[in-house]
């Protein structure tokens, strides 16, 4: 990002700046506040400073009780979960996109659920700024039985389709704790239903933006701010009960921690709370000590800019020293201001959950002390977006692929230690979500879509294939419907569903994960509206690891004015069972049209034929170490073609095609390492030749400069940071 120079401007050059000082200015939101925002909230120390009721608990924390409480803070928690999924009506809410907290008394996050590792994570801010802002104001205050509402990405959370409830805790008339569930709503009168919209240029479009507002008192919604909110969505009627499911959730976690309170005393409960991020804390710190100190790069890119293809360079630079680790993307591709899929600071550190909780914290309980350890340095950019009027509701898009970097970088540190067997390939990136609005086969008003994307295929790990259809990228702990239920609620029946297509995961020593493929033909409906999102049209995100093949990029695929209704009333014993069997063989009829996953809102009608096809994991390892008995399993389960395991795998079949010909076998391996060696070249030559290529101008309008963006920053505008006894980032 280049600064325009004026008189008494300073500029700087990123590149020329040290770590320490990159992380001093750019280690925090770089946007500015406005009404119900504070970026200040967003980038404190990790654990406030103690409350007196901690610190009178903190004597009687006996380690055998401490632990108990602890567990049964996450029976509480998971327990709020479950709550939240069996009475939201939202297919995302019922399939687990959400998260359920419990903070302390200052807004630190103490135990957490999946869902999606995201949210609850996030709530932290909105909660602060609430006890910064509101509390001494007369016209707003705190109170016991309050009920905040938010679903403002400036103000923590990741995009407006995620909606977020939150509830103090009061215990003999003293705030003991704050109580939180938050999940994909996705309907939020934004320019396309069900959210997701592409093709917006601003933040203006994207529907509400909610800063934390108090909907309610006395543990009961006010019926003119909930009116509110639901006069400006599609569907009321949703909305309203999955606001109420929140609601449930909030009360049964603050009764339940309640009951701890009868049992150990408030101060205990206080302490319990503040001491469960301190020790995630200190254990991340011995965890991250164990490891080599060094620097771990990766460089990714998304494909996608709005509607249309755009080349954006997100690298991650990993470096561990000591026992902390410091995140720096410098060199990201500039703030377009165009598009949804710029990434807020907060989120982007978020985010790094995803990648590091289950592989570098691997057995470690999550909190918010896991984030102790871990700075986070953005410049400027479409990562830091510091622009108030740019759209934020695909910045999750970007945060994945940003995950997926990271990962990368972090395997590879990961590695060479005693928790190795925490080193995967990245979990399947190439989501296509779809969302509908319109009438649904009831007469009722439909936005959104379903949660297919739950079923995307698992990366390798260093000694096991990945799990097909294993889960989503953000989450832990998520479901996928089944079909019938799905021809329930939304107007269309499944051709079909469940099936693994060929050739499409990531190959390698072990082989990544298969992703679930649907394809459905309205039904019910005179036509829907429609648009989709999603990266990984042009080229994949689901990278291997060390030597392992990525899984394959996927197209939206409609076919309009089809007669797959005919045929399926006709009893035809020939309909196509795959993706490929239906694009390659035709047997449907009809316009076919192979699209960008991230369209522009259009009509699909009665009768027309939409294909969702998920990611599939990368591999893991050389592709001849792979056991042929393994690439047998593949072809006999469908997932691997001969052709294509004789060509990579070097495996070649009997005649039959039902065992394994070693002899040949070995030859044909021996043939692809001959003709590797002969297509060697000494690095310098690769590199001679490889800095000459260039992707097509086009590519390049919101790419910056090439090979690395120049950012270049205007010294007033981003000072450094002062350090205090508080810090102003995390320490």
């Amino acid at each position: 990002m280049t600064a325009i120079p004026t008189a008494g401007t300073r500029l700087l050059d990123v590149a020329a700046m040290g770590l320490e000082e990159r992380v001093a200015r750019f280690g925090r939101p770089l946007m500015k506040p406005g009404p119900g925002l504070d970026p200040e909230v967003l980038h404190r120390e990790v654990l406030e400073s103690p409350t007196e009721l901690e610190l009178a608990g903190e004597g009687s924390l006996d380690p055998v009780d401490l632990e108990i409480f602890l567990h049964k803070l996450d029976s509480i928690i998971d327990d709020g979960r479950d709550v939240c999924k069996y009475l939201s009506m939202a297919e995302m809410l019922q399939a687990g996109d959400l998260g359920v907290g419990i903070f302390t008394a200052k807004g630190d996050l103490a135990g957490m659920s999946t869902g999606v590792i995201l949210h609850a994570l996030l709530h932290y801010g909105p909660v602060k700024y609430v006890l910064k802002h509101y509390v001494d104001d007369p016209t707003v205050g705190l109170a016991d039985g309050d009920i905040f509402f938010f679903n403002d990405p400036d103000a923590g959370g990741v995009h407006t389709y995620d909606h977020f409830l939150m509830m103090p805790v009061f215990s003999g008339g003293e705030l003991l704790a704050w109580v939180a569930c938050g999940g994909h709503q996705g309907e939020t009168g934004s320019r396309s239903p069900g959210g997701w919209s592409p093709e917006i240029g601003t933040r203006y479009e994207e529907g509400l933006h909610i800063t934390p507002l108090r909907v309610g008192t006395d543990f009961r919604f006010h019926t003119d701010h909930l009116e509110f909110l639901l006069n400006s969505v599609r569907t009321p009627r949703q909305n309203s009960l999955d606001m109420k499911a929140r609601l449930a959730v909030c009360v049964r976690l603050r009764n339940q921690l309640l009951r701890e309170v009868e049992r150990r005393g408030a101060a205990f409960v206080a302490a319990g709370l503040r001491q469960s991020i301190k020790t995630s804390a200190a254990l991340a710190r011995r965890r991250i000590a164990g490891f080599n100190d060094g620097v771990y790069r990766s460089v990714v890119f998304l494909d996608t800019i709005g509607i249309s293809d755009g080349l954006i360079r997100l690298p991650v630079e990993l470096h561990k020293r000591g026992d902390e680790l410091i995140i720096d993307m410098a060199g990201a591709s500039p703030e377009p201001r165009i598009g949804p899929f710029h990434l807020r600071w907060h989120l982007a550190r978020a985010a790094s959950a995803a990648a590091l909780f289950p592989t570098v914290f691997r057995g470690l309980r999550w909190s918010i002390g896991l984030f102790d350890p871990i700075k986070l340095t953005a410049p400027p950019s479409i990562v830091n977006a510091p622009g108030r009027d740019s759209g934020t509701g695909s910045g999750s898009h970007t945060g994945r692929v940003v995950v997926q970097g990271l990962l990368l970088a972090a395997m590879r540190m990961l590695h060479d230690s005693e928790h190795r067997a925490g080193v995967t390939a990245p979990f399947a990136e190439n989501l296509l979500l779809i969302q509908f609005g319109g009438t649904g086969q009831y007469g009722n008003q439909i936005a959104g879509g379903p949660a297919n994307g739950n079923a995307t295929g698992q990366g390798a790990r260093f000694d096991l294939d990945g799990e097909h259809s294993a889960g989503f990228f953000w989450a832990m702990v998520v479901d996928c419907p089944g079909p019938e239920e799905q021809e329930r609620k939304f107007p269309w029946v499944y051709l079909f569903r469940n099936r693994f297509d060929r050739d499409v995961c990531g190959l390698g020593r072990q082989r990544g994960g298969v992703g679930l493929t649907d394809c459905f033909v309205i039904h019910g409906t005179a036509g829907l509206q429609t648009n989709s999102v999603g990266t990984g049209s042009r080229f994949t995100k689901n990278y291997g690891l060390f030597g392992g093949y990525s899984g394959a990029a996927q197209p939206r695929i409609i076919i309009r004015g089809s007669d797959a209704k005919e045929l399926m009333t006709a009893g035809a014993g020939d309909l196509p069972m795959s993706v490929r069997e239906l694009a390659d063989g035709r047997r449907i009829s009809g316009d076919y049209a192979f699209g960008h996953t991230n369209s522009e809102g259009e009509t699909v009608s009665d009768g027309d034929v939409v294909v969702l096809a998920r990611g599939c994991g990368g591999g893991y390892g050389d592709v001849l170490e792979r056991d042929p008995a393994a690439v047998l399993g593949d072809i006999a389960d469908g997932i691997t073609s001969p052709e294509l395991a004789a060509r990579l795998y070097g495996v070649v079949l009997t005649a039959g095609g039902d065992r394994v010909d070693a002899e040949a076998t070995a030859a044909r391996r021996a043939e692809i390492r001959a003709e590797r060696k002969r297509q060697g070249r000494p690095y310098a030559d690769f590199v001679a030749g490889w800095s000459k290529r260039r992707p097509p101008p086009e590519a390049l309008g919101h790419y910056g400069e090439f090979p690395e963006p120049v950012q270049v920053v205007d010294d007033r505008e981003y000072p450094v940071e002062p350090v205090t006894d508080r810090g102003t980032w995390h320490r």
